[in-house]
């Protein structure tokens, strides 16, 4: 459907952005150095940027921990990926090279670094706590309905508990 060179484009243009996400936080960790207060740089910078601090901090940390030998070496990475992977723990390393050669996207790494993100025990108590923490939101017959759910979820739970627990 779309041509090649279009292609060609989005993806140099998506590595400009990854690159420019490096640049910032190096440049953060030069600023840093020259002034000593990391808070004082980045929240001034962040308040004249508009931008959130936590923003910075993140840049700041991830061009910290990824030196110049590894960002070429792991240079194809969505942005996220270098967030969720220390490049000096080997079983991260696997992930990526593993993630290269067979193109994952940035969920597929983290599912396979946190296998707890597909366990269906872990979901379903994700969702139970979610939908009883927010239920005092809705109207009474949502309400209402919202316990319901949560009922069929506590024995769909129940159940896949004993599935596991047999299992073993």
């Amino acid at each position: 459907m779309l041509a090649d060179d279009v292609i060609v484009e989005f993806i140099e243009l998506f590595e400009k952005v990854r690159d420019n996400q490096f640049r910032i936080g190096d440049r953060l960790i030069e600023l840093v150095e020259m002034h000593g207060d990391k808070a004082s740089v980045i929240n001034e910078l962040a308040g004249n940027l508009n931008v959130s601090a936590s923003t910075l901090y993140d840049y700041y940390r991830i061009s910290e921990k990824w030196s110049l030998a590894m960002r070429e070496i792991y240079k194809s990475l969505d942005w996220t990926m270098y967030r969720n992977a220390d490049p000096n723990n080997s079983e991260d390393l696997e992930l990526l090279d593993r993630a290269i050669d067979e193109s994952w996207n940035s969920t597929t790494f983290k599912e396979n670094k946190y296998p707890a993100m597909r366990d269906p025990k872990s979901i379903f108590e994700k969702v139970m706590s979610i939908l009883s923490r927010n239920k005092k939101e809705w109207q009474p017959e949502i309400q209402l309905e919202i316990d319901s759910i949560l009922k069929r979820l506590e024995k769909l739970l129940c159940a896949i508990e004993q599935t596991t627990t047999r299992k073993k």
